[in-house]
């Protein structure tokens, strides 16, 4: 191997995991982030002392990042400070009831015993199958890399798959469980963490509640905005080069091998190995000048409407997480992913972190975070004029929900929609958690996080393989790594121990 550093191009949190762990295994790596700030998806603005997570906002599964700390030889406490949620969140459904979901079992039993006579004894069983299902998963799906076609499509894992009930639909699966339809929606609507329909998502996925309720919802003080920064200065301590606002335009490449990138200055630095941390359609389309062999065929998740508030006035009533779920959410999810327009009556889910974290916003104020499932870019939606309008009516429903004179108590605002997702972030068709999780598009059949012809040429994130979500894209980082590792050895001239500057 060429005495050439890796370069990552991106450092949202799959390229820095995959930089940590290559630095850890003995290669040179420099990270070029065309932002000012790490972190990809999961970046903060900020605005009149109010600070807001403009990414994910939701953080389980805190095993991944510890283990990543824990493999460094550090300690996760001296880079982040992370607290358990109690409760997860709250559910407000349209008849005015509500069901407030945690980790604590009796005040969950408790909960889902007040929707329904005999749930709890229901959810017990619920949590005894999800538990396997995401053991399953876990194990033979996700936290491993699949070289070769034959190493997915076994007898075994087809019996596996047969197990986990993948070709059955997650809110039929959850129905056998609870009868009433807001327990159904309630264990089953974290489909749309994917990006997915609960009424079309693979019923695998009932893992996801298994997660949140057997594992605990976390947030690290500061936002989450923390976790990507953490991750840049374990990499930096452990001699990782990472340059920000400095744009990658182009992949050099040969017949069969990459040999560098050109960056928006000109400059062509070489590579023995290339990492690409943006979203895979978009880095084949505009950094190889390539559209990917299944560009066409590809099935992408939702698009996201944020609205970030800082407000003025306390709304004691907010948890940490709120999810209010429409009357008739069939129509919603049809209208996002079938007709694709923008719904009617829209479910939306409100974060109000400053509940956990009161510096994240000044003193007697509160930073609101929106988000509305919406579609993902599409023929005949224009969100020049869908996003003004959508605000409107958002505003009117947050109004109606509780959140009393929210308009005139305003400081400062920002709104993002699927094509700001497109413009600003270069997420494909402005879909926000990248390409879809069905089964046509899970293990081996997920885009490699290999090039077929460009033997050095790899990717890691929410497109390729595992998926879309702050655990998945961690294992992403580990994948990649370990591929490399195997695929391109490190010159034993130039190994050299990691931990180049001390804590």
């Amino acid at each position: 191997m060429s005495h050439e550093p890796v370069i990552v191009v991106g450092a949202g949190l799959g390229g820095l995991s995959a930089a940590i762990r290559l630095r850890l295994a003995g290669y040179d790596v420099v990270v070029y982030e065309r932002l000012p700030e790490v972190g990809g998806r999961a970046n903060v603005w900020e605005s009149q002392g109010f600070r807001f997570d403009t990414g994910p906002t939701l953080l389980l599964m805190t095993e991944y990042v510890r283990g990543l700390f824990e493999a460094s030889g550090r300690r996760v406490e001296d880079y982040l400070d992370i607290r358990q949620l109690d409760p997860n969140y709250r559910i407000a459904f349209a008849d005015g009831s509500d069901l407030v979901l945690g980790s604590r079992l009796n005040a969950l039993l408790d909960e889902v015993e007040r929707i329904e006579a005999g749930a709890g004894g229901k959810l017990l069983q619920f949590l005894a199958e999800t538990r396997r299902l995401y053991q399953i998963g876990l194990r033979d799906f996700v936290d491993r890399n699949f070289l070769k076609a034959g190493s997915f499509f076994t007898l075994q894992n087809l019996g596996l798959l047969f197990t986990a009930r993948v070709t059955q639909k997650l809110y039929k699966m959850v129905s056998r469980y609870f009868k009433d339809e807001r327990l159904r929606r309630a264990f089953s609507f974290q489909s749309m963490y994917l990006g997915l329909s609960p009424y079309d998502s693979p019923a695998i996925y009932s893992l996801l509640p298994y997660t949140e309720m057997g594992g605990g919802l976390f947030f690290p003080m500061g936002g989450m905005h923390a976790l990507p920064k953490a991750l840049a200065r374990l990499a930096r301590d452990l001699g990782v080069v990472i340059h920000v606002e400095t744009e990658v335009q182009a992949i050099l490449k040969d017949a069969k091998s990459v040999r560098g990138v050109r960056l928006q200055s000109g400059e062509e630095v070489a590579a023995s190995v290339v990492v690409v941390n943006a979203d895979l359609p978009f880095a084949y389309r505009q950094l190889l000048n390539e559209p990917h062999p299944r560009s066409e065929s590809f099935n992408y998740t939702c698009g996201a409407f944020l609205m970030f508030l800082g407000v003025k006035k306390r709304y004691p009533k907010l948890l940490h997480h709120t999810l209010v779920v429409p009357k008739d959410l069939p129509a919603n999810m049809d209208a996002i992913f079938k007709t694709r327009r923008v719904p009617a009556d829209p479910a939306y889910y409100i974060c109000n972190p400053s509940k956990t974290d009161p510096s994240l916003a000044p003193d007697g104020c509160e930073n609101i975070y929106i988000l509305v499932p919406v579609p993902h870019e599409a023929e005949g939606l224009d969100w020049g004029i869908e996003g003004p309008r959508l605000r409107e009516a958002m505003l009117d429903r947050l109004e109606r929900f509780g959140l009393t004179d929210l308009r005139e108590n305003i400081v400062t605002e920002k709104i993002l929609t699927p094509r700001e997702f497109r413009t600003e972030l270069y997420c494909e068709k402005g879909a926000a958690f990248g390409l879809a999780h069905g089964m046509d598009q899970v293990g081996y059949l997920r885009p490699h996080n290999r090039h077929a012809s460009l033997e050095n040429l790899y990717f890691v994130g929410a497109s390729t393989h595992p998926g879309t979500g702050i655990p998945m894209v961690l294992i992403s980082g580990r994948l990649v790594a370990e591929r490399i590792t195997l695929e391109q050895p490190v010159s034993s001239k130039r190994a050299r121990e990691p931990e180049l500057v001390s804590l």
